[in-house]
């Protein structure tokens, strides 16, 4: 018989503010483990809420990983400084665990930085929770329910479940948590979850991770997704999408080293007149395998470049934007073009991927 798992539901709520490029860690191949780059937010009662992922790159599981957050004022002043830990207890071989850490609540937190301070070894955790996701329906509110199922050989306890927010960059931008209750799952049996939260105008993919006190489930995909868009994200139309050389001819195959120019028509349908919107576009840029995109190992596209660009739309208008990329490397490559505002608060929906660009 089913279990059916009462959700008390921690979310993270997403308001966007200028934190939330505040701090950038550069990978460090020498790191055995390395905190990915954060992301951070003004929540409603003026702290300032820090989240990301920790991966684990050696080839065993660790546990007890010690994260350090400093949060500065606009002079460079260390206001707070607070530990955490990530929110799964063990990290196996080779994957990813998300993390929170909250200050208190001062508005003068402009900028925030996060350290690696500790980790122990590991005994492994089996990862025999299998996490069967429904329909992702987000509209104003976001909905997901499914089903976990126990398929170890002892009865679990403790079980958690996180959906895992990304943007298009590969940042974590919200994390939202179910506690199971009753807590024990026995030897085969499944039981049901519901997670509901406001979501995050510009997350791009979503997964699931669960974690009891004996057993993890993998980081597990939602692909059944149905959007009903708002009027926000239909904002702003993203158009014609060239690349070409410096004075505007077309290239069937860029040299290495050769300036690109990536231009696109951007347009704001719905303004009143003489209205001001600003707006961000983000060029950005993936390489192509020979079959599908190249991957890293947790199934994320490789990034290549980014460019932005900024502006402002007077009433309804249409603008073009252009960024210069200079390949350092052979393969092919495709576009994405995002808009959003300053807070980053998505305006378009993301553009469709021009044919593939080839770098010789």
């Amino acid at each position: 018989m089913k279990e059916i798992i009462f959700v008390i539901l921690l979310a993270f709520f997403i308001l966007p503010s200028n934190l939330s490029w505040a701090q950038t860690i550069k990978p460090n191949d020498s790191l055995t483990v390395e905190v990915l780059t954060p992301f951070s937010y003004k929540a409603e009662d003026g702290s300032t809420v820090v989240i990301g992922e920790v991966q684990n790159k050696n080839n065993f599981p660790v546990t007890g990983v010690k994260l350090g957050v400093s949060f500065y004022d606009q002079t460079g002043k260390i206001l707070e400084y607070k530990t955490g830990t990530t929110l799964l207890k063990v990290i196996p071989a080779g994957g990813k665990a998300p993390f929170s850490i909250i200050s208190k609540q001062d508005p003068s937190i402009t900028d925030i930085s996060v350290n690696l301070t500790g980790f122990n070894s590991s005994p492994e955790r089996k990862q025999v929770l299998v996490i069967t996701p429904g329909t992702l329906e987000i509209s104003d509110q976001l909905v997901l329910s499914g089903t976990i199922t126990n398929k170890g050989t002892i009865l679990t306890s403790g079980t958690t479940i996180h959906l895992i927010s990304y943007d298009p960059f590969g940042r974590v931008v919200g994390i939202s948590t179910a506690i199971a209750q009753p807590e024990d799952i026995g030897v085969g049996k499944t039981s049901i979850f519901t997670i509901s939260s406001t979501p995050n105008s510009i997350t791009k993919s979503y997964k699931l991770v669960a974690e009891s006190d004996n057993y993890q489930s993998t980081l597990t995909d939602i692909t059944d997704i149905e959007t009903t868009l708002s009027s926000l994200t239909e904002l702003v139309t993203i158009n014609d999408v060239s690349v070409t050389d410096m004075i505007g001819n077309r290239y069937s195959t860029i040299p290495i080293g050769s300036s690109a120019k990536i231009t696109s028509e951007i347009w704001i349908k719905y303004a009143p007149e003489q209205a001001e919107q600003p707006y961000v576009c983000y060029v950005q840029i993936k390489q192509v395998g020979t079959e599908n995109i190249t991957q890293n190992k947790d199934n994320t596209a490789i990034v290549e470049f980014i460019g932005t660009v900024q502006g402002v739309f007077h009433g309804m208008e249409k603008q073009e934007i252009s960024v210069n990329w200079v390949p350092d490397k052979p393969g092919a490559f495709f576009v994405e073009v995002y808009v959003w505002d300053p807070n980053a608060v998505a305006l378009a929906e993301p553009s469709r991927h021009i044919n593939v660009m080839l770098v010789k």
